[in-house]
């Protein structure tokens, strides 16, 4: 049984909820990516198994919007120094393209949801701290301030400054909500008095005038969204860490469950600075720039594929992603355990196949039709079985560009490649002869492999000359994709005239 049914059925066994809420979320201080990815495919993998078993449930995200940055960004301008403790909300978009920075780096990562097809709810913290979502629990907060502060201590084993309160006031002056203490506070009024570092004394409205501090906000958020479930890292996991903290200030103080605990391992990024070299392991960080943002990840992984990645293990074992050769070994697994990418003609075709024949079109959509044609494959031409085709292809070209090993990339090459072809021997020379003489129209993967070893058995060569050979007389290099493969996607004129050509050069 898979794991995100194992603990559907747990949840199902030990909550007393009917209805239930799979809680996910991030704060946007930098581009999201596939490190982060794996908390809303966990959250969408057990909301699924729960729907199967007919229970009610729905899956939501909250983005951390009202957030502080934390610091200057490597990526970010020298001028940021000044939005530093200013909320992700209010900070202008570094590249003016958005309405905030937050939705500069939330707005692609959303839009990735949709092409990974998963359906989520969205609620914006900076929204619901405005709407009045947290006047009530903000009010319990400051009631019960002391007990919180016990709590907290307790938990942690740190001890809390005498100034502390759950509450941080947002400056209405230099706009931070890191530098302002409260001194005091009107439950009625629903309003929070502070002095800030820069000097201003000011009113902070309970509705959008600040925000919880983080342990005391989490738990307040599960009571407000009705969450009933929630992955996380491992790290608010540990003892003492902030689900232990928020389990006991939900109950104690919110008279809340806290939600089912589905704490995870990282995915960390795993990388060749080239073929034969020593992969490096970095754990995946947007301000470090060690991460691959999920919405360039999904232009040139089918979605299907950059969700199977992260299914297949389970929450408590940590994920290496190597985006490179080892994610297409991945994507030969799905095809061969799960099935093909794609509907109708472009599911039919193994990726590793598309990687050639989009090589042998150059781009050339109405090229690479003919290309699968030859391949073997019945082409209709009607819309949606295009568009599915060029989809397909789309994230081949794309993985081909940006990941792919130089080993697997080629250029066919148009003209003879002369000076190459005079390095061969005269045996290589004569069996592309004696092979041209051999080609058949209509000759498929299978037929032109039993074509290669009867020639080079004929000849007295070694197969891998032979196959060299080919290689050098199509790609001007000694190695390629699967010679059976390519030859059966290229025009049988255009063969038997090259091998023809190759067998005279002489040098």
């Amino acid at each position: 049984m898979h794991w995100s049914k194992v603990i559907a059925k747990e949840i199902v066994d030990s909550r007393r909820e009917t209805k239930h809420v799979v809680a996910t979320g991030i704060t946007p201080s930098g581009a999201i990516h596939v490190g982060n990815l794996r908390e809303i495919i966990i959250g969408d993998a057990v909301h699924t198994a729960l729907r199967d078993m007919g229970v009610d449930a729905k899956l939501i995200y909250v983005a951390d919007t009202f957030d502080p940055l934390r610091r200057r960004y490597p990526f970010l301008p020298k001028d940021y120094e000044t939005q530093v403790g200013k909320t992700l909300s209010e900070i202008p978009d570094p590249e003016g393209c958005h309405l905030s920075y937050a939705d500069h780096f939330l707005q692609p990562f959303l839009d990735s949801l949709e092409l990974l097809e998963i359906e989520v709810e969205i609620y914006r913290a900076d929204e619901m701290y405005k709407s009045g979502l947290y006047v009530d629990v903000i009010k319990e907060a400051f009631l019960r301030m002391d007990e919180i502060s016990r709590i907290l201590e307790d938990v942690s084993g740190r001890q809390m400054s005498e100034d502390w309160t759950p509450f941080n006031p947002l400056c209405d002056a230099c706009g931070r909500i890191t530098s302002a203490i409260v001194t005091g506070y009107d439950i009625k009024k629903e309003k929070a008095y502070y002095e800030c570092e820069c000097g201003n004394k000011g009113v902070a409205s309970f509705a959008g005038g600040g925000k919880l501090a983080w342990r005391v906000d989490w738990a307040a958020r599960w009571k407000i969204l009705g969450v009933t479930i929630e992955p996380f890292g491992k790290d608010h996991a540990a003892p003492g860490g902030s689900f232990d903290s928020g389990k006991r200030i939900a109950t104690e103080i919110y008279n809340y469950d806290a939600p089912y605990p589905i704490p995870f391992e990282h995915i960390h990024l795993k990388t060749q600075s080239g073929e034969g070299k020593k992969a490096k392991v970095t754990s995946m960080s947007s301000s470090k720039g060690t991460n691959i943002p999920v919405h360039e990840i999904v232009e040139a992984v089918p979605p299907a594929i950059l969700k199977h990645v992260i299914v297949r293990v389970r929450p408590d074992k940590h994920i290496e992603f190597n985006p490179a050769l080892p994610l297409l070994y991945l994507i030969d697994e799905y095809e061969r355990e799960i099935g093909g990418i794609g509907r109708g003609i472009a599911g039919e075709i193994p990726y590793r196949h598309l990687l050639t024949l989009v090589q042998i079109a150059r781009g050339e959509f109405s090229i690479l039709l003919e290309v699968i044609k030859r391949s073997g494959y019945a082409v209709h031409g009607d819309d949606e079985e295009l568009e599915e085709i060029r989809k397909k292809a789309g994230y081949a070209e794309n993985w081909l560009r940006t990941y792919a090993p130089p080993s697997l990339k080629f250029k066919l090459q148009l003209d003879v490649p002369t000076e190459e072809l005079k390095q061969l021997s005269e045996l290589q020379k004569k069996a592309l002869g004696s092979l041209a003489q051999k080609i058949q129209d209509g000759m498929n993967a299978e037929d032109w492999h039993n074509r290669i070893y009867d020639v080079a058995s004929a000849t007295n060569m070694e197969t891998k000359e032979l196959f060299q050979a080919i290689y050098m007389a199509l790609l001007k290099k000694p190695s390629g994709p699967r010679a059976g493969w390519l030859l059966a996607s290229l025009d049988s004129e255009f063969l038997r005239t090259r091998f023809e050509s190759a067998a005279v050069i002489t040098g």
